[in-house]
């Protein structure tokens, strides 16, 4: 592992314990925070940024540092969310700035990084919010943890940032400094790319956790105290004002597909264009007919739904799909690499939510999983 991990910071959008009542809540917000988007619904867009941390000196941090080392794009249309990660590595060339995505807070400053990204990506950036590294593990304890799944042990100790990670393969439950760990660590195939995927799932758990009906007299609580250590353009009254409306959300997230150029991550036009036709295009419906896929369920939620899952979709007149009954499983979620017009039909037919992962372990185009989050 790279010597300069030891400064990197982790997607602090798992602090979307704060940032989900703004995600969910925004349809009824003040009109100025949207514009009108397709079908008259209102839209809204903005960049989640996680900051990196300075070191005086050996184990000794001076503070939050002038790097984003992970960057959300997320579009909300109606009760509906986009969320786009782009990686670190992405070469871009802003106001005479030319190099790694992120680096340019550090020259533009927030609003600037914004701008980059509505460059990266083509499409519109109204907001934005900032975080720094205490708030991820903060948000993890604020909803009661995470759980997750680790095919092999974590094990690394860099005794001059003080970071030692160790948590065993298997079925895990984390608090909140456990999961800042979880998500920093670079050890594995795939790298940063990995790391994405990692805190893609966090993000998906965070949320359902943070919008349970448990949580929500908490809820006001959690913003007033995330947002005092936010840089961001939102005002925290607009979303205060709005918690009795709470409405459920569709959520989605993929990360933007890139390829190695030296030292850089780069990619043309029509990689991009068809990315985001498959990603944010995708209103797919059971009564349209599927794209062709390779379907597998995973069934862990211990109650055998594998089966009646499998039923309703032949229902829906879709193929049957492959089923397996495992003993350890992440929460429910739809899993795809590259075939996110698939997913999103499967997504939309079984109403869970998508994530486009770095690489699929199994023989299938799109994976089910089925939790014991579905069971009562």
């Amino acid at each position: 592992m790279p010597k300069r991990t030891r400064r990197r910071l982790v997607l602090l959008g798992l602090t979307l314990a704060a940032l989900a009542v703004l995600i969910v809540l925004w349809p009824h917000a003040n009109r100025s925070l949207t514009r009108q988007g397709a079908g008259g619904a209102p839209e809204l867009s903005l960049v989640l940024a996680a900051r990196d941390i300075e070191y005086c000196g050996p184990a000794t941090p001076c503070g939050p540092g002038s790097r984003t080392d992970t960057i959300f794009y997320v579009r909300l249309l109606g009760n509906r969310a986009w969320v786009v990660a782009i990686p670190r590595d992405t070469y871009v060339e802003f106001n005479g700035y030319k190099g790694k995505i992120n680096a340019v807070y550090g020259f533009e400053g927030a609003r600037g990084l914004a701008q980059a990204v509505e460059q990266v990506l083509g499409l519109p950036v109204d907001h934005y919010a900032v975080l720094t590294l205490d708030l991820a593990a903060r948000a993890v304890d604020a909803v009661g943890g995470v759980t997750v799944y680790l095919p092999d042990a974590m094990n690394y100790d860099d005794n001059a940032a003080n970071l030692h990670i160790h948590i065993p393969a298997g079925r895990q439950h984390l608090g909140g400094e456990e999961a800042v760990g979880y998500m920093r660590f670079r050890g594995w195939v795939g790298d940063d790319l990995s790391r994405l995927d990692r805190i893609k799932e966090v993000v998906l758990q965070v949320l359902k956790r943070a919008l349970s009906p448990a949580n929500w007299p908490r809820v006001p609580g959690m913003v007033r105290d995330f947002w005092a250590d936010m840089e961001t353009d939102v005002d925290v009254g607009q979303v205060l004002a709005l918690l009795p409306q709470l409405r459920g959300l569709e959520l989605k997230t993929a990360t933007l597909p890139t390829r190695e150029e030296g030292v850089y991550l780069v990619f043309d036009d029509a990689m991009r264009r068809s990315f985001l036709a498959a990603f944010l295009g995708i209103d797919a419906r059971p009564s349209v007919p599927p794209p062709e896929a390779r379907v597998l369920v995973l069934d862990g939620s211990g109650a055998g739904l594998g089966a009646a899952y499998a039923r309703g979709l032949e229902r829906l007149a879709l193929p049957a799909p492959e089923v397996r009954r495992i003993r350890l499983q992440e929460a429910s979620k739809v899993l795809v690499d590259t075939a996110l017009e698939a997913g999103g039909y499967y997504a939309e037919a079984v109403h869970l939510p998508l994530v486009s992962r770095f690489r699929l372990y199994y023989d299938a185009d799109v994976v089910i999983v089925l939790g014991r989050d579905l069971v009562p």
